[in-house]
């Protein structure tokens, strides 16, 4: 499974007469948990060998877990980069900043399910896994596999309804003094400054109560000098030890950019931006694919057939500082007839760059006349300048036309072939064919 779909936790109340903690037997439960249709509490009993979709725990301990764990569990989307992404299965359980989002790390004895939540901005990836614990003496066996993209925001309030039900649960019991009662009113009760820090922290990758105290004076003086769409930009990607560096950066950067000579006035930006501006993608629309669909739309404006390489000269133009935040790509502004591009790796292949420009050119066709940041984020807005800059520059129909074999058996020297071709990577050739000709 990978889709859409609504993320919900439903329980009904037991008795526990053998439970001796009062948290846990106030809150022990029959619980159910879904990702759309599917059962992420699909188990298999091991004693009877039969299935069931619940498990029975007390929901205490998730509650609190949540609590504690808020800011980085909702608003930390540096797990959505590739290079966790990619050994996903692996590092599940082992690598620490996973396993922190993940229902494993709630304890308690409990037999909790593999299941990891992973934010990218305005969605979060669910991902469960089958598990069976290698030493607690578990009855069950988790059987269920899946992966799903809810909302950010409804992942939110299925959340903070689970915790505020636990509580009023607690407090029915005459259990009204516990540590989840002390945390979470630290949570709901954050003024909008506080709460704002809070976020920031947790997308740098802190704890906003633990871990963000000695960057403090910089995440602070960052918000304060960043216009808020860069901000968000900015920590997505940068590294905490890198903020005052990097801001300095940032300010340099956009000052040297006014300095380009822009692209002269080009019709076909225009066109564009009108056509483009207005384009809304369906409810259900992936953010890859609306990258992909508006790269389409761009190459048919500018009359580019699929197996031509895109002249992005034309619209982008680019000078080169270096940036002291590896993840930091480039800073841009649309200007003239199109871009004016700052780019942060001065030592940058020319098929690397040329990746940036088509992300830049994204944003000279989308955005407003504000400054932009090009990043090594993964939220939403960059996977859809990601599939645009890829379609773009190599797309996957030229692709198709150019190759001398089925994708699926496609050598190393014809991948390169097409590379060399559009003047692009290997990798980006061959992630297209991967995402766009392979699956179907």
């Amino acid at each position: 499974m990978d889709a859409e779909g609504t993320f919900k936790i439903s329980w009904e109340w037991e008795s526990a007469p053998g439970v001796r903690l009062p948290e846990h037997k106030a809150t022990w439960a029959r619980i159910e948990i879904r990702a759309g249709q599917d059962f992420i509490t699909l188990v298999e009993d091991l004693d009877s060998g039969s299935s069931r979709r619940s498990i029975y725990a007390p929901l205490y301990p998730l509650a609190e877990w949540i609590a504690f764990n808020w800011w980085k569990l909702l608003f930390n989307s540096r797990l959505s980069r590739p290079e966790l992404v990619s050994r996903f299965d692996r590092a599940r359980l082992t690598d620490p900043e996973l396993l922190r989002n993940n229902f494993r790390r709630i304890g308690d004895g409990f037999a909790w399910p593999d299941l990891a939540f992973i934010p990218a901005g305005e969605q979060t990836t669910i991902s469960w896994r089958p598990y069976s614990s290698p030493v607690a003496n578990w009855r069950i066996r988790y059987i269920g596999h899946g992966d799903a993209t809810v909302a950010s925001t409804e992942l939110q309030v299925e959340l903070s309804r689970i915790v505020n039900s636990v509580i009023s649960r607690l407090d029915e019991c005459g259990l009204g003094a516990t540590s989840l009662h002390k945390e979470w009113a630290a949570v709901t009760g954050a003024d909008v400054d506080e709460a704002q820090y809070c976020r920031t922290a947790a997308r740098l990758g802190l704890d906003p109560y633990s871990e963000a105290h000695e960057f403090e004076n910089e995440i602070i003086s960052a918000s304060q000098n960043l216009t808020p769409d860069l901000f968000g930009d900015f920590v997505d990607a940068v590294s905490p030890a890198k903020i005052q560096e990097s801001q300095g950066w940032v300010s340099q950067a956009a000052a040297k950019v006014e300095g380009i000579t822009a692209p002269r006035r080009n019709l076909l930006t225009e066109e564009m931006r009108a056509v483009l501006s207005k384009y809304r993608s369906g409810p259900s629309t992936r953010p890859w694919e609306t990258g992909w669909e508006q790269a389409k739309i761009a190459r048919q404006i500018a009359q580019v057939p699929s197996a031509e390489r895109f002249q992005l000269g034309e619209f982008v133009s680019t000078q080169e500082l270096t940036s002291p935040e590896p993840r930091i790509h480039a800073l841009g502004r649309r200007r003239g007839g199109g871009a004016a591009l700052v780019v942060g790796a001065s030592q940058a292949h020319a098929k690397t760059k040329n990746f940036l420009i088509g992300r830049a050119l994204w944003h000279s066709v989308t955005d407003d006349d504000a400054p932009f940041l090009i990043t090594g984020a993964y939220t939403e807005k960059q996977k859809i300048e990601r599939a645009f800059a890829a379609e773009l520059l190599a797309p996957a129909a030229g692709i198709s036309q150019l190759l001398d074999a089925d994708p699926w058996s496609a050598s190393l020297e014809s991948v390169e072939r097409i590379a060399e071709h559009f003047e692009v990577s290997a990798v980006l050739v061959q992630h297209q064919m991967d995402n766009q000709l392979v699956v179907k």
